[in-house]
């Protein structure tokens, strides 16, 4: 079990020495990176029954797609250049990510074909957030890629994450909503994108009453 804001989330017990090993890199990592990687987790066994995808990736996938955050210390900013320096840490975060799953799934005994496709997941999960990808749809090429693309998006549509963008300094909070609206194009699946917008309306309608 983990306990999430008060609710629990049950973690079969084949993934649970991934997420064991994953938890204290996670909780070194930004603040709430556990939280949402104990969400993401939350939101790939709620959809299980929506939309075909190999548990057996996508678990681990949410479990561990952030942990790379673990590895960039505040500092290190200063060496990932360009106009774009947060958007460009997704790289590096995707790419060190790739290489710290690697070695967790090594060390728990995870079966090797399915590490593979787990880390290459790791390695390209934000390929939309970069900058210079004409088509970067064309990288999510499998049903697993797209399917854990449109959880991972769909865990910003909510309070908690918003108000943590918006007290972190990085857009107000008009302009994280406008760039919540406009992600809605980026969905693979429109069960998702639904499911989005419904938790876009009422991230609204809380800043209508404010």
């Amino acid at each position: 079990m983990s306990q999430l804001q008060g609710n629990t989330i049950d973690i079969p017990d084949k993934y649970k020495p991934i997420w064991e090993a994953s938890l204290p890199l996670l909780k070194q990592g930004r603040p709430g990176d556990d939280e949402h990687a104990a969400e993401t987790v939350a939101n790939v066994l709620r959809f299980a029954d929506i939309v075909p995808f190999d548990p057996d990736v996508l678990i681990p996938v949410a479990m561990l797609h952030d942990i790379g955050h673990s590895a960039i210390l505040p500092e290190h900013f200063k060496y990932v250049t360009g106009s774009q320096k947060v958007r460009n840490g997704k790289l590096v975060h995707m790419l060190a990510g790739a290489k710290i799953a690697r070695d967790i799934l090594s060390a728990v005994g995870y079966p090797s074909d399915k590490s593979s496709e787990i880390v290459e997941i790791i390695s390209m999960h934000d390929a939309d957030q970069l900058t210079g990808l004409d088509d970067w749809r064309s990288l999510y090429d499998t049903s697993n890629k797209q399917v854990f693309h449109d959880l991972d998006s769909l865990d910003r549509y909510n309070e908690r994450r918003l108000s943590k963008m918006v007290a972190g300094g990085y857009y107000g909070r008009e302009q994280m909503l406008n760039e919540l609206r406009k992600m809605l194009d980026d969905f693979f699946y429109p069960e998702f994108r639904r499911l989005a917008q419904e938790e876009l309306q009422k991230l609204e309608n809380i800043e209508s009453h404010e």
